[in-house]
């Protein structure tokens, strides 16, 4: 008996081993009120150092880039080890508060939330849903979004990259338009899988948002984090 309970023990702690790491928390800041600007935060703790972290990225939507002077970070360290994750957050908040304030964010409405992530659904599965505002009583528009991703090496030397592709069909699936969001030719350390969470855009429905949820792996075990891909249609 002693002995099965010490095997259910070393097979216990060598699961955890295999799924140890952490998961962010998703800030959605919002979209500034002239639609051009979008901002997101993500905070947490690491795993197995219990050291705090926060970062704040304001992008640019139509360079599909971060805003100069805008990012800020609380990186983890032994200072962070007594706050929880939220309380960094909220600290680094209140510090950026003066760049931020001048973009006036909100979180994008309900009705220009075009797509939340179904667990069910792989990372490289086709997207698909109706264009509402495209769409007349004669042609339904449909969008057809699909996430393509290389993964090279392992290990330490792995490196990852992706785009997404945004289609829009008519009903009979023609094409009328299509774009390339992201770029891949930039190459991410130890980043293994990429899944788009949510999509969305501001009230105009020209500026589309991908809120992209990315899954680091090390000898710690696997962590998740975010970033995002933006366009102006």
């Amino acid at each position: 008996m002693k002995k099965l309970l010490l095997s259910g023990m070393i097979l216990l702690f060598a699961g955890l081993n295999v799924f140890a790491g952490d998961a962010a928390a998703f800030v959605d800041l919002g979209i500034s009120k002239d639609g051009r600007t979008y901002a997101f935060a993500e905070y947490g703790k690491m795993d197995k150092t219990f050291q705090g972290y926060a970062e704040i990225y304001t992008v640019d939507i139509a360079k599909n880039d971060f805003v100069d002077g805008a990012v800020f970070k609380t990186n983890p360290s032994a200072n962070t080890t007594s706050k929880s994750g939220k309380e960094i957050y909220d600290e680094l908040l209140k510090k950026a508060s003066w760049s931020l304030k001048k973009y006036d964010f909100k979180p994008a409405p309900v009705d220009n939330l075009l797509y939340v992530r179904d667990d069910k659904k792989a990372g490289e599965s086709e997207i698909v849903f109706k264009d509402f505002e495209g769409s007349t009583v004669e042609q339904s528009v449909f969008y057809h979004i699909q996430l393509v991703k290389t993964v090279e090496g392992s290990g330490d030397n792995l490196r990852s990259s992706f785009f997404i592709t945004l289609e829009k069909k008519d009903g009979d699936g023609n094409v009328i338009s299509r774009n390339i969001v992201g770029s891949p030719d930039i190459k991410r350390k130890k980043v293994t899988d990429y899944r788009i969470d949510r999509i969305f855009s501001d009230k105009t429905g020209r500026n589309l948002v991908f809120v992209v949820e990315k899954t680091l792996s090390d000898v710690n075990g696997s962590s998740i984090r975010y970033m995002v891909e933006t366009i102006r249609l």
